[in-house]
């Protein structure tokens, strides 16, 4: 047989039909990835990656900075990738590619690009208290997207897997419009292992209590951030849905009336005994009691001193009988002195600096339960 006949006949029984080893297409297999959360921070993390697959799959990625755990498998497959920081202002995509059967299906993840922010070493923000110390205390902001105007800070305890207080400006422009994205992820600010992992409710019959409400950052891009992990404690459902909420209300309620709310938001675990789990089993410190405190600032205002008054509440980590907080409430209401003696923590050390030790003074001695604004 001649060699043009040899290779007439090969090519008529598909020996040239793709190349060996692929895999033939099937026309029932089901293909598909996706990110847990499509958009990141600027910050080096990690992402899960979830993968549904008829048979056995291979994965790729299209840019070195975003690096695969795993890049074969079978079936499906919940995995993961981690991406490095993002350096530059602009932001960057990357795309996965899984190849299964013969099919294949993409997934794209953008990293946002690195904020504007200044160098802060001891920030002057009236909300903040005294910067605690030592080991196991970390301070961490984050600011408005796209701004270089910070959004909240807290102070974060390794130790007991909360923040001991989240503090933020709060103001009709700063709640905005929106609603609640129900966005839970991890904080980019820190690594996936020094926070706790809470897709889910913690184990042990606790509620992900936002210490900075969702109500309070409406927009979309700052409400998501209200659902790190960062901003959670463990929280008793008859605490966190009744007392709670309404504490989150009136302040909430109090910043639409004034130029600006400087609010800190706090936990207490010294003392405390018990512990409730995140997803992966971690444990995590359960709070006797939390906090707010409250410094009002309305310009040219007939109340208060030299524009700025304050208020203080304190409550027990338990189930209360009621869920109204007024001015008879003595064991929950008082001035910002008697919560400072109560908590021991300074906290708002830059008033004086802005308003002078007179004003400062007599804004944080005010007994509140007297004041008829609050009520």
């Amino acid at each position: 047989m001649s060699l043009a006949a040899t290779l007439l006949l090969a090519a008529a029984c598909g020996g040239g039909g793709g190349s060996k080893g692929s895999d033939p297409v099937k026309p029932d297999a089901v293909v598909n990835v996706a990110f847990k959360s499509a958009t990141v921070e600027a910050a080096k993390g990690s992402q899960f990656v979830n993968i549904t697959a008829t048979g056995s799959w291979s994965l790729s990625s299209s840019a070195t900075w975003l690096k695969l755990s795993q890049t074969s498998g079978s079936g499906n497959a919940t995995t993961s990738v981690n991406y490095e920081e993002n350096t530059s202002s602009s932001p960057r995509q990357a795309t996965i590619t899984l190849v299964c059967s013969g099919k294949s299906a993409t997934a794209t993840l953008t990293q946002k690009g690195k904020e504007s922010t200044p160098v802060v070493s001891n920030p002057e923000w009236l909300e903040l208290p005294a910067l605690l110390t030592g080991t196991g205390h970390k301070f961490v902001y984050h600011n408005l997207t796209g701004k270089s105007l910070r959004s909240f800070s807290y102070d974060w305890s390794a130790t007991d897997q909360v923040a001991n207080w989240v503090a933020y400006p709060l103001n009709k422009g700063l709640i905005g419009s929106g609603s609640r994205t129900d966005n839970w992820d991890y904080d980019p600010k820190l690594t996936s292992a020094e926070q706790p992992t809470l897709f889910s409710a913690y184990k042990g019959s606790y509620d992900r209590g936002h210490q900075l409400p969702s109500a309070d950052r409406l927009t979309y891009a700052e409400n998501v951030k209200t659902f790190y992990f960062t901003n959670m404690t463990p929280q008793m459902n008859a605490f966190n849905g009744k007392i709670w909420a309404t504490a989150e209300s009136l302040v909430r309620g109090w910043s639409t009336t004034c130029d600006t709310l400087y609010v800190v938001t706090g936990c207490i675990t010294k003392g405390s005994s018990k512990k409730a789990y995140d997803n992966n089993g971690k444990a995590v410190t359960v709070p006797v009691a939390y906090y707010k405190a409250v410094l009002r600032y309305k310009k040219n205002s007939t109340i208060g001193y030299n524009d700025y008054m304050g208020l203080a509440m304190y409550f027990e980590h338990k189930s209360y009988s009621f869920s109204n907080i007024d001015k008879t409430k003595t064991d929950i209401v008082m001035s910002i002195d008697a919560l400072e003696a109560k908590i021991g923590l300074d906290l708002f050390p830059n008033l004086i600096k802005v308003a002078g030790k007179d004003v400062s003074d007599k804004v944080e001695a005010e007994d509140p339960t007297k004041v008829s604004y609050w009520w």
